[in-house]
């Protein structure tokens, strides 16, 4: 392991010897290395990454036996000719043509890959072809009811697109959107759903979010309505072939992560209009008559579920009597803080409660 790996480029990775035993049959050791280098060099991601794919994707045809002869040969001609001078790939003429040979005979027999964006995982090109793509797009001025194969239902709002597969295979259900879309999606723990939309990746198993993901807007944002999503960058969620506790960002109902696409940043916060997630029978009236303030706060918690941080020790003897039954979320904080002379912010989808004179 003490090549000059952060000098490699796609082609070097994909035919170095030692990468292709990482790929085809790692060890733990050999893992280790690699998630260090990534953790070093992130700025390689994409090129192992689309390296990774051409050695698993040459294997893979390798041990079809309709293309084993073919891919064979493909095999031995490119270990043979790069072999000696892996660095002189792409300045050789000659090898530059039968590369261009290679990758065409790769097309005819995997068919179009998936490669929008910067990166794409392996298991999900697999996943979708065209052959298998349907792509609708609303041009009209009403919401676009679209039925999934898996029963999930998508809500595609005006001037957005929206890609996905006739019928779902593998092991993933994978879709792509442009513009905005509020999905419904079918429960199934075996098959995790992934919602591409630029630059981010939402993975959820079953429940309810917005995705507003604009091509041209600087932010994307996902808002979940019901059950927890995973919001990951595209590359992050790239990096989950190599590093699986990778979680991403946890999203649970009334919050929403925004990513920056300049910045390349994940932020958490709370929907803009939270609304009451508990069932109308378990509803608790935001009746309050000399009511503790702690009691209030927890009674505000448990029907938006959000977070309320504050110090115990100042709020402990304060009481509110006054009635919020049909005030927003923000408009009862609004109200609690002016009658009592507090201040709130959010921070990271929670509320910060505290003294006036705190707030800077």
């Amino acid at each position: 392991m003490s090549k000059d790996f952060e000098q490699y480029e796609v082609e070097d990775f994909a035919f170095d010897a030692s990468f292709q035993r990482w790929v085809l049959a790692p060890e733990p050791e050999v893992n280790a290395f690699w998630e260090n280098f990534l953790q070093i060099h992130p700025e390689k991601t994409d090129q192992v990454l689309l390296a990774r794919t051409l050695v698993l994707d040459l294997h893979r045809v390798e041990n079809r036996s309709e293309d084993q002869t073919a891919a064979h040969q493909i095999w031995q001609k490119v270990q043979h000719t790069l072999q000696p001078k892996p660095r002189m790939f792409w300045r050789n003429p000659g090898l530059w043509r039968a590369a261009a040979a290679i990758a065409l005979v790769l097309g005819l027999l995997w068919g179009l890959r998936f490669w929008q964006s910067n990166l794409e995982v392996p298991s999900i090109a697999q996943q979708q072809s065209e052959s298998n793509s349907i792509q609708e797009v609303n041009h009209s001025n009403q919401v676009l009811k679209i039925h999934l194969a898996d029963g999930t239902l998508v809500t595609l709002a005006k001037n957005s697109r929206l890609s996905y597969p006739r019928k779902f295979k593998g092991a993933q259900r994978l879709v792509r959107l442009s513009g905005e879309a509020f999905f419904e999606v079918a429960k199934n723990p075996e098959k995790p759903f992934l919602v591409y939309a630029n630059q981010t990746v939402t993975k959820v198993l079953g429940t309810s979010f917005r995705i507003k993901a604009y091509a041209e807007a600087p932010e994307v944002s996902i808002a979940v309505r019901t059950g927890r999503v995973s919001v990951f960058s595209e590359k992050e969620y790239a990096k989950r072939q190599f590093n699986t506790q990778l979680n991403g960002l946890i999203l649970t109902p009334n919050q929403q992560a925004i990513y920056n696409t300049q910045a390349q940043q994940l932020s958490r916060t709370l929907v803009e209009k939270p609304v009451v997630i508990q069932s109308p029978n378990a509803l608790v009236p935001f009746e309050f008559n000399d009511t503790p303030l702690v009691e209030v706060f927890s009674t505000l918690e448990n029907a938006y579920g959000v977070d309320i941080v504050y110090e115990t020790s100042e709020m402990a003897t304060r009481s509110l009597t006054v009635s919020l039954e049909n005030e927003s979320l923000y408009e009862k904080l609004e109200v609690i803080c002016k009658t009592l002379g507090l201040s709130y912010q959010i921070v990271d989808a929670q509320i910060i409660v505290s003294n006036q004179n705190k707030i800077q």
